[in-house]
This record gives C-alpha cells, structure tokens and sequence, in this order.
C-alpha cells in the first residue's frame, strides 16, 4: 500500500482505517499496535510532521529498539518524508538530527550542527539511553517499541524529556512480549485512562497484505504468536504460568 500519493502539487495521504484512527486521535499516549506489515513505520513519519505542524518550532524524538532497526527501517523512512517528499528536512549524520525548515522563511538556519535551527528531530535508538536522556523535546515517535531492546528505562527517559511540554508520544509496534508495553500503556487504556488510547489491527488492515499469507501463518504457527505478530494482540506461550502466580495459594 503506497501511503501517498501527488495531486495538484500537494501530497494526499491515503490512510487505512487503523492509520485513520491513530491519526484523528488527540490523546496524550497513542499506541498503534498491529501485525507485521501493516504500515507502523512508514506511518509515524507522518503522524510527526502533523504534530510538528501543530506545535511549532523546538525539538521532537524519534527513536526505536536498536541501532539496526534505526539504521534498516526508521531512517529511510523518516530521511524520505521530511527530506525528499516534503522537503523540509535536512539530515545531519554526524549529531543524528533531522534540521526542519523555517516555514516562514522557507530556508534551513544552521551552517553547521551546533546551530540554532527551527527546529529538530532527535533520532535516538533505545540502545544508547543516554541519548535519549540527552534530549528534550515537544513530542516523540516510538517504533517498535515493544521489542525487548526497548526497555521500561528507555520509556520513563522519553517521559522526562517532555516532561516540561507534556507532549504526546505515539508508539507504532507488533507486540513481542508482556512487558511494560502491557502494563503501562494497554492496561490504562483498557481500564478507561483518558491519556491513553490503543489502537490494535491485524496485519490484513493493510490491504496489500495477502490473505493467504495470513492463513498460511495462522496454520502453521503456535497461536500465541500468531495472536501476536499477525493479529496485534497479546499473547501468553503455553506453560508460561508465572502471570498468574499467587503466593498466598502456591506457597507451602
């Protein structure tokens, strides 16, 4: 599924309906939750840009697990919507910003990274914590972040760098485990925390996904992960009993 498209010298996004949901929310901690292939990473470079479109100038995060997904996946993808579809975006490779425009004079402010610019997006990998704590910023996009690599430090460090704006962060991820993704964000939004919002869609809500790789997985693979990968939902492997343990009844 090509997310955009040119018409009329003006690019036109064409959302699918888990997409259309995370982008017409206005909550404070959105998670897109879905199955592989589904269009997570190729869509958070968007939901950025109109967020940077609503704040204004000053710095934004963007970080993922580790420095190959960065490298392989949110590079590419962030460098090709700011850089070469909008063209309001300059890559600085040496400091890992991505220089935004000035939209009121048109032109990129800084000669060189030191400089005061626009604004920034920070590209950080929860790899090397220290620099997300390193950074402040107005909002942050977080790509699968629920890989093991991005741990519970790196989320609570995105929290205190915008702590000052309270700004609002959106999570694009196939769930891999039952960590802190479960417990900090999809349990406050099931018990009903008005900062919290989860949309989860199976890998088909993209429809350039086949069916019949769908079904394919769904045969062959442990329904657990199944549940997880291509449904985008939270799956517990059999015999892992340790969610349910109870020290007042299996002590003895």
């Amino acid at each position: 599924m090509n997310l955009w498209r040119i018409e009329d010298n003006r690019v036109v996004l064409s959302l699918h309906e888990a997409q259309f949901k995370v982008w017409d929310c206005d909550r404070r901690f959105i998670a897109y939750i879905a199955g592989t292939q589904s269009g997570k990473t190729s869509f958070g470079p968007w939901w950025l840009h109109k967020t940077i479109r609503a704040m204004g100038p000053g710095d934004y995060i963007a970080a993922t697990a580790s420095y190959d997904l960065f490298k392989l996946k949110m590079l590419p993808e962030i460098r090709n919507t700011f850089e070469h579809i909008l063209r309001i975006g300059r890559f600085w490779a040496g400091d890992g910003v991505i220089e935004l425009i000035n939209p009121l004079t048109g032109k990129f402010q800084a000669r060189r990274a030191t400089d005061m610019m626009w604004g920034r997006i920070i590209l950080r990998s929860a790899q090397s914590p220290g620099g997300l704590e390193s950074a402040s910023g107005k909002a942050a996009w977080l790509d699968e972040a629920g890989q093991d690599g991005f741990g519970l430090d790196a989320w609570e460090a995105v929290l205190r760098r915008l702590s000052l704006s309270q700004g609002p962060i959106l999570i694009t991820t196939t769930p891999y485990n039952l960590g802190w993704l479960k417990t900090e964000i999809y349990d406050r939004w099931t018990a009903g925390n008005p900062n919290y919002f989860v949309v989860q869609a199976p890998s088909t809500v993209n429809p350039a996904f086949p069916v019949a790789e769908m079904e394919r997985a769904r045969t062959e693979m442990a329904d657990w992960k199944y549940q997880m990968f291509y449904l985008g939902k939270f799956g517990r492997p059999a015999g892992m009993i340790y969610g349910d343990y109870n020290e007042t009844v299996h002590l003895v």
